[in-house]
This record gives C-alpha cells, structure tokens and sequence, in this order.
C-alpha cells in the first residue's frame, strides 16, 4: 500500500499546484460569457443606451495616483461628508455624492500586518474597500443627454445636509441627503439611511422631482431611450493581501472568476457578465468583490433593474493592490415620465461587509417578500466541490462554537476523516497483509512469463482474484479524501471566517503562512520565495518522513524503479517547499493528518490481524490438470 499511498499523495498535490496556477492572475482573467450587445454606435446616430454616453467622470483609465484625478474632481476637506458606525467609517465627496472611502472596522481582526508602534492591535486598523482611483461608488448617471451634460459639466452640484454623522448606543440610525438641482428643471436626492448594531447594510432612496409647471413631463432616460438612469460602482475594489503578497508584490492564489463584478438574475450561479438573451433581465443585486468582502447595491424588484459591466482594457499594468481595476457594476433603471410637480422615489439596499453567509442569508431587497430571498450568499464560490466545502464550513463553525478555536476544529474535523474513513484503511491493510503473502508467488510467475507479459499479466490477474486481492485497494482510502482536501483548499482561501482567525502562539492567522522567524533576506527558489521561517510546513516535512517510514515500510508493493525510489526520499522535502507559502491552516490538516495516519497503521498493525490467513498455494505446487 505504501508506494501507492504516497504516489497518490504526489499526483493528488501536483494536480492541486497545476490547477492554483492555471486559475493564477498570471493568465489574463477569462470572461465568464460573451460581451452584452450594449455597444457604442459607430455611424454617428444618436446615442440608444444609457451606456453608450460618455463618462461622467471622465475615467476611462483610472489615475494611478491622487494628484492625477482631474482638477475638477479633487477633494478638500470641506467636500467631505463622513459617517461613522460601530462596523464602518464611511468618507463621501459631498460635491460628486459618492462614497470615497469605506472601511470596515469590525471583522479586522487579524490584518497579518507588522506595526513600528507594537502598542496598536490589527483591530484598530480598519480596512478600506474603495480604491483611491475609484470614482464611481454610488454614482448616477442620466439617460437623458441633456439633463446628463448638464449634470456631468458642473452645473449642477450636490450639497450634503449634514457634515458627519457619529452612530452610538443612544443613537442606532441617522439619515445624510445629498440634493442636487438640475438645469432649474429636476431636483433629484440620494437619501442614505446608516444603521448601528453590527449592521453591515445602508438603505439609498434615490428621489427624482419635477420642478417645473409645464405639461410636458420630463423623461429620465429622454425620449429615444429605454433606459432611465444608472447606479454605478467601480472602479475595482481593494484587494485583502497577506504580507508576504505585500512585500513581494505578487499574488498567490487568487482566481479572477471568482472576484471582480458579479450580478445575480435569480437562478445559477452570479455572473461576472451576462450573455445578450439577459442583458434586459431583471436583477437581484450587483457589485465587485474581493476575496473575502464585498459591496454589493440591491435594487427594490419593482424596478425592474437590469445590470451590465463596464470593463475597459487596461492601459497600464494591473494593481495587485486593487482587484479586478477596471471593472465597474452597473445597475439601470428603465425609464419613467415625470409629470410637473410630482415625484418619485426608488428604494436600494447596500451592503458592503465580509461574505460571511450567516450575514448575507439575512439580507432582503428592500420592500421585498421575504419568502423571496435574493441568494446574496451566493456570491461566495467554493469552487468544484462546493457541496462538500459548505459542509465542511458547517461542521468547522460548529465546532467553533464550542472550542473557540478554529485550529482546534481543523484538527477535530481531520479525526474525524480518519474515523469515517477507517474502514477503507481498514480493507486496504487487510488487502496488503495478502500481498506482501503473494510476493514470492508473483515473482515466480515473473521468473516463469519473463518472454510473455500477456501471459504474466494474466497470471497475476488470477492469483489477485483468488486470493480476493485489489491491487489498487491502496489509494482506495485516499479517493474520499480528495474532495475534503479540495474544500479544504478553497475555505481557506476563500471563507472569510478562517480570514484573520489564530490558533497557537505566533499562528495568528488560519488563512496565511505561519511566521515563526523573520529572515533579514530573501532566499528565491523556482516556485517560491524564502523569506521567513515557517514552523508548520518544516514540522509537517518532519511527519511526511515518519509517514513514509512507518506506512512505506510496510508496503507490499515496495518501489520498483529508480525514479519511484528517488521521488519517495526526497518527498518530506518536497512537501516542505510546496507547502511553504499556502495557508497555515491547510498545512495544518495535512500536519495532522500524516500523524494519525501512522497511528491509525500502529494500531492495525498491532490490534488488527485481519489478511494474516493461509493463501492458495504457490503455482509450483499446484497439481496439474
């Protein structure tokens, strides 16, 4: 069993390496369907679409650095608006009404940073989703032109009715409305609503009036349009680095497809685009998402809101710093008429925290039936296995809640696999004891068809069947494990709850590389770069040779060639170097799994006589027909 064990090991980790790289941002990220048919006219003829009109920010690449934006869209401190919650510290440009910065303050509980003055936590700094170049967040776009051109050129300015607003205990909701009056004609308001009490969700009404005492009703969107205004927000979002991504400036395992824009329609799964037989579907909701947090705006589904991406090609070199750069959500609103003196108002819902499903599950559209839920979970890709990773999630949160410790559940969870799996292990050491018995049989029959291997092939076949033998049996206790090791692989990566959570001593984050010694320099490897010394992956290098020695020594089939032989010596230290840099917490299941892998073969070895039984007798002895 031992050859085979550990070359199941070997080909299980390689395809797992190959499948991080080809799904790595060193490959231009894929588009998840074609382009929607929204595109610019080229014969001149009046802009049909909301989306054919220019910018109205004018960013078609966004400046690297502030001093960069254009002059008429610099901020001062007298443009700012901010708000502050008990989970984020929000920051407007009240002259664009458009969220500048968002920092979530309450799941920052481990940034993975390194801080000059020892005396501040990771708790006290919170983290901003917004990218400084991101202009967009919360920002309205007309359909009609005219009413647009005024907007965009400055004539008409928002104004804010309140500098900050603070929530407390004593003070669990307050309200900031930004006015903007447009050609003397439509006065229009975004009204955000800003709740206390752990709540990660801003309630937007957007209310268009009409101001003037003609007959003629004003069109949103004109009169030669469908679409009425837009919501946008973009550009990018800020990317949640580990250090070691930081000081290299080099991403590790990250999957374009699974960050970026993303929208919802009601069924399948959220698309980063939508083919053209959607592109006027109804949404749930749309919004850009890193790793581990996103922003998300939740239409009311009376409106009818439909959803396309702006995604200009980059001119520059992408950011690490920022995921998905250039990628902006858009949700638009058909249009509407609005009479003299009247007006109309529309209800969204923002939410802008971690993808944690416990809190996603609880977020409605607002005026919506709850028995309608909006799937905002969904958002959250576990990838291939995902069945088996949200079990897994379920099993590791509840026993969390008992421990405390999320590492102290992954080393639960790992007993656990070996239990249920201990009857597979169980039939494969019974299945080796009868061949390490049929050894000296199958060599003779090696002897005997040296010339015939269609012979031999056969022979050996016939011993195995009548002795009840599978060659194979030694990988069979490895074949449900697979999907636990690739769930494993995307919560880490992917679960924010694992994001920031420690488990012993200087192992303050599960979803990070360990850090036992800083090294004043950096050693580069092929695959990797040496910049520290990590405890778990040199103790599980340690554990991969004991394995090998304990279980690869009581192997019935031992290596036959050099190159099996060679790739068996050096493979504690080939586990090291590939598991240097992944995520504490999975080298910590692979750690705990090689020790109770020797104690589970300890214990068959020594309480578990099964296979020890008299075989069929040798082909030499056997009398002829």
């Amino acid at each position: 069993m031992g050859a085979r064990y550990i070359l199941a090991l070997v080909l299980m980790i390689a395809v797992m390496i190959t499948w991080t790289l080809l799904v790595g941002d060193r490959f231009a990220p894929e588009q998840d369907e074609p382009p929607t048919s929204q595109q610019t006219p080229q014969d001149g003829t009046p802009d049909e679409n909301i989306g054919d009109q220019e910018e109205d920010l004018d960013i078609t690449e966004p400046p690297k650095n502030p001093q960069d934006i254009p002059d008429d869209t610099e901020d001062t401190d007298e443009d700012m608006v901010h708000v502050k919650t008990d989970t984020y510290n929000i920051t407007f440009n009240a002259k664009l009404a458009i969220a500048k910065k968002w920092e979530l303050v309450e799941k920052r509980k481990n940034d993975n940073l390194r801080f000059p003055d020892r005396s501040i936590t990771a708790k006290d700094i919170p983290f901003n989703l917004i990218p400084e170049t991101a202009l967009r967040c919360l920002a309205l776009r007309l359909g009609n032109q005219n009413l647009q051109n005024e907007l965009k050129h400055r004539r008409a300015t928002w104004e804010a009715d309140k500098e900050s607003i603070e929530l407390s205990d004593t003070k669990q909701q307050d309200t900031i409305t930004f006015t903007t009056i447009i050609d003397e004609k439509l006065k229009v308001q975004k009204r955000l609503t800003f709740y206390n009490n752990k709540s990660y969700t801003v309630d937007l009404d957007m209310t268009f009036e009409n101001l003037t005492d003609d007959s003629e009703p004003i069109s949103i969107g004109g009169n030669d349009t469908t679409a009425g205004y837009e919501l946008l927000w973009g550009q990018g979002i800020n990317a949640d680095l580990l250090i070691h991504e930081k000081e290299s400036g080099k991403r590790g395992r990250f999957d374009p497809k699974k960050v970026g824009a993303k929208t919802y329609v009601g069924t399948g799964k959220p698309k980063k685009e939508l083919k053209d037989d959607f592109a006027n579907v109804t949404v749930l909701w749309a919004g850009l998402s890193n790793q581990y947090f996103g922003a998300f705006i939740i239409p009311d589904p009376d409106l009818q809101a439909t959803y396309r991406l702006e995604n200009p090609e980059p001119k520059t070199p992408p950011d690490i710093f920022v995921t998905a750069p250039t990628e902006t959500a858009v949700l638009t609103i058909p249009n509407f008429q609005l009479p003299s003196q009247k007006t109309q108002t529309h209800s969204f819902r923002i939410y802008v925290g971690p993808k944690d499903d416990t809190l996603l599950k609880k977020i409605n559209a607002p005026n919506n039936n709850p028995a309608k839920p909006i799937n905002l979970s969904k958002v959250i890709d576990f990838g291939f296995f995902g069945p088996v990773a949200w079990a897994m999630l379920w099993l590791v949160k509840m026993l969390h809640n008992v421990f405390g410790n999320y590492g102290i559940s992954i080393i639960i969870l790992t007993a656990l696999v070996k239990v249920i799996s201990f009857p597979l292990t169980r039939k494969a050491h019974v299945s080796m004891k009868k061949m390490q018995q049929l050894q000296p049989q199958l060599l003779e029959l090696k002897e005997k068809y040296r010339d015939d291997p269609q012979k031999l092939n056969k022979a050996t076949m016939r011993i195995y069947k009548e002795n009840n033998v599978n060659p194979l049996s030694g990988c069979i206790p490895w074949l449900p494990q697979i999907p636990i090791f690739w769930a494993l692989f995307a919560l880490l990566g992917t679960a924010v709850e694992f994001r920031g959570a420690p488990f012993l001593f200087w192992i303050n984050d599960l979803s990070a590389p360990d850090v036992l010694v800083e090294l004043p320099f950096t050693i580069p490897l092929i695959f990797l770069e040496i910049d520290a010394i990590r405890f778990l992956p040199l103790l599980n290098g340690l554990t991969s040779w004991l394995q090998q020695k304990f279980v690869g020594g009581m192997s019935a089939t031992p290596p036959t060639s050099n190159m099996q032989t060679k790739i068996m010596q050096f493979l504690p230290l080939i586990f090291v170097l590939m598991f240097y840099n992944w995520a504490s917490g999975f080298v910590l299941y692979w750690l705990c799994n090689n020790v109770f892998t020797v104690a589970q073969q300890l214990i068959q070895t020594k309480y578990f006589h099964d296979g020890e039984t008299v075989i069929q007798e040798t082909p030499s002895k056997r009398k002829p027909k």
